[in-house]
């Protein structure tokens, strides 16, 4: 089985540290004897130490790396894009909001140096697109207008080719950093162009993002949750929520509501029926394919955006009303008696 790698920079812990501890718990749920490795800086393994945060517990090992910079966000790129040169063997990469809900042991491919899943978004996704343009425009880059790779989950071998790609990675993220932008992904994704490793694609189901239609593409095996979209804190109705303030009340890990989820293929905290339905979504699914075939480019990527609109807000919708229908069942019950 392939080491388990969590990155992290957050030197006052909070969510973040939270967050990882949750995921790399629910990978310790499957693989007991799991080889889970967390990287991290200076400034944030101090204080995993001086208050004994349960980090400390829950990784096999802790690698320390010195990134020069105070800025988390810089921090914790300048670390994943060197993480090829600091662990040895094969390893899975995970973003801190992926959630492992099925064995990590099997079914990674044989035939790359490297393997990711495309990014759920046809094409680059709408909030790069202006990232991705400067980037071509200053430095030159070249981007494949339907190739775009999601970095939240990266099956790596352990190959000379696989160490080039990673230090060509980590030279263009520095390059853009140079004009403005510490995200990883332009860089990846633009680095992929270059033909140094032979990349094989991961499946829909090994980076799930939840607030899309894979999820009607089989049964998720990581769900993503893509928290860049929320600041400061994890919506409660979903499952990473869930955990997250299950972890920070009492410092244990819901299994069972991990179990649900896999068994349901729905990584919410509603209502069971939902769960087994999913008509709304399946539609959409159709939908979208529909429009891909016969409309033009601008409607369907205005659709897609429509779509994304409502499955992020439909979860909070009908969890709204159940507790605003609750006083109105229970006056009705009253009534009856």
């Amino acid at each position: 089985m392939p080491a388990i790698c969590f990155v992290i920079a957050a030197k006052d812990l909070g969510l973040h540290a939270d967050m990882a501890a949750v995921a790399a718990l629910a990978v310790r749920r499957l693989h007991p004897q799991a080889r889970i490795v967390l990287a991290t800086d200076e400034p944030t393994a101090r204080a995993i130490e001086r208050r004994g945060h349960a980090l400390r517990e829950i990784a096999s090992d802790l690698i320390v790396y010195a990134t020069g910079n105070d800025d988390p966000r810089i921090s914790s790129r300048h670390i994943k894009t060197v993480l090829r040169q600091l662990v040895k063997g094969d390893y899975l990469y995970l973003d801190s909001d992926a959630i492992a809900v099925q064995p990590l042991d099997r079914g990674w491919p044989e035939g790359g140096d490297l393997a990711l899943a495309r990014d759920w978004n046809p094409g680059i996704p709408t909030d790069e697109l202006p990232h991705v343009a400067k980037l071509r425009a200053e430095l030159g880059w070249h981007f494949p207008a339907d190739r775009y790779f999601n970095g939240g989950v990266i099956f790596v071998r352990d190959t000379p080719a696989a160490h080039a790609f990673y230090e060509e990675w980590h030279r263009r993220w520095q390059q853009a950093l140079s004009v403005g932008f510490w995200l990883d992904q332009p860089a990846l994704n633009s680095a992929l162009t270059t033909g140094i490793a032979k990349v094989a694609i991961l499946p829909d189901r090994d980076n799930c993002a939840i607030h899309s239609s894979t999820m009607l593409r089989g049964r998720a095996r990581i769900f993503h949750f893509w928290t860049c979209a929320h600041v400061g804190e994890i919506p409660l109705d979903t499952l990473l929520g869930h955990l997250i303030a299950r972890f920070q009340r009492d410092g244990g890990l819901d299994g069972e509501a991990i179990r649900r989820a896999a068994r349901d293929n729905f990584p919410w905290m509603v209502k069971p029926l939902l769960a087994r339905g999913l008509y709304s979504r399946a539609t959409m699914l159709t939908a979208a394919r529909v429009m891909r075939r016969f409309f033009p480019g601008w409607l369907f990527r205005m659709f897609v955006q429509l779509r994304v609109f409502i499955l992020r807000g439909l979860p909070g919708l009908i969890a709204r009303c159940g507790r605003k229908m609750s006083p109105l069942r229970q006056r009705s019950v009253a009534t009856r008696q």
